[in-house]
């Protein structure tokens, strides 16, 4: 069971994750009514300490997205970035995996963030 918060929350740099909803246009989205948004895992990390490239290089290795076709947008892999940096990082990444996991993973502007209910943040440690 993969679970990318425990993961990327333990590595050296990374200081915060959090769970929650982006992409989507529906206001104030929850887990029972997340409307077109995706769950998502926004991380805070240390630049100093560990690249967005390696972030996302660690990303890839740790997801296997399933075709668009089967998850409609809550479960779809994307990345979302902040600035245009992060864009090209992340298209340069995508652009060295498996097809499978580029062809799946949409790379977008992030828009708003919604925090996620408490009971979804660190999820398997509690």
């Amino acid at each position: 069971f993969w679970h990318p918060e425990e993961e990327l929350a333990a590595l050296p740099g990374v200081s915060e994750t959090v769970v929650g909803y982006c992409g989507g246009s529906t206001a104030d989205p929850t887990y029972k009514s997340i409307g077109d948004h995706t769950e998502a895992l926004r991380v805070t990390f240390d630049s100093r300490v560990v690249s967005a490239e390696s972030m996302l290089e660690r990303f890839f290795e740790m997801h296997d997205p399933m075709p668009r076709a089967f998850t409609g947008t809550q479960y779809r892999s994307a990345i979302f970035y902040h600035n245009d940096a992060q864009a090209e990082t992340a298209a340069a990444v995508a652009g060295r995996q498996a097809s499978s996991q580029a062809k799946h993973t949409s790379i977008e502007p992030a828009g708003p963030f919604y925090r996620a209910e408490e009971y979804h943040q660190r999820f398997l440690a509690k």
